[in-house]
């Protein structure tokens, strides 16, 4: 059973992880923005079973906490934002989306994103 990422227009599925991995993302998700004060964009659909992505809601919470992550030096932040940001930004993507990067101040953040493109894979 998956957790399937849908963009809110009906158009495609972003991402279809297992359950668990879903809900684990959501609840992260939800706590870090609530902890950064934006909204995520994404909303719990039972018919779905899974979340629908308001893509330009989701779209800035992703640049939010990208912004949030060059803003500092601090190691431990970076690798608690991360694990969140690599398959936002996938889902983001997938959606047509995109953040404005500043590539000096990634501190090798995206290195890995292809790795989650392959494993988010969804078509």
């Amino acid at each position: 059973m998956g957790y399937p990422f849908q963009a809110a227009d009906g158009s495609r599925l972003l991402w279809d992880p297992a359950l668990k991995v879903g809900q684990a993302y959501v609840a992260l998700a939800r706590e870090a923005g609530e902890l950064h004060g934006i909204s995520t964009g994404l909303t719990e659909s039972e018919r779905l079973g899974g979340s629908v992505v308001d893509l330009p809601v989701f779209q800035q919470f992703t640049q939010g906490l990208y912004d949030r992550y060059c803003s500092t030096n601090n190691f431990v932040l970076h690798d608690l934002l991360r694990g969140l940001l690599l398959p936002s930004v996938v889902m983001l993507e997938k959606g047509d989306g995109s953040i404005t990067r500043t590539p000096e101040s990634e501190d090798g953040l995206l290195e890995d994103l292809d790795s989650y493109v392959r494993a988010m894979w969804t078509d």
